[in-house]
């Protein structure tokens, strides 16, 4: 079972773990094709895709992660999609009413 057994580090005095800096080594590489990074998630880290995400959000927001790659850090929260809640807003359509014009057979 994957669980995140070491936390993420939140203050800037506080050095990023091991598991952490590889997190962020990983996200600065480029991959080839399809399904390598989801590879070298599982084989580096030993976490599925999911996990990693997950940790990977929490890390990026903390300050010590910043402090290792500004640049990086900056990029990935940029990149991050909007929250759903955001991009769920309702859209209004328009239903013929009786003053449109509607073709009869």
């Amino acid at each position: 079972m994957e669980t995140g057994e070491e936390p993420v580090a939140e203050a800037r005095d506080t050095p990023l773990t091991p598991t952490e800096q590889k997190m962020l080594r990983l996200e600065s590489r480029p991959f080839k094709y399809a399904g390598a990074k989801q590879e070298a998630i599982r084989a580096l880290l030993n976490l599925s895709s999911a996990v990693y995400y997950q940790r990977l959000n929490r890390l990026i927001d903390s300050e010590a992660a910043e402090a290792f790659d500004p640049q990086l850090v900056r990029r990935l929260r940029a990149s991050r999609p909007a929250p759903l809640a955001a991009s769920s807003t309702p859209v209004r359509r328009s239903l013929p009413g009786p003053d449109t014009e509607h073709e009869e057979s």
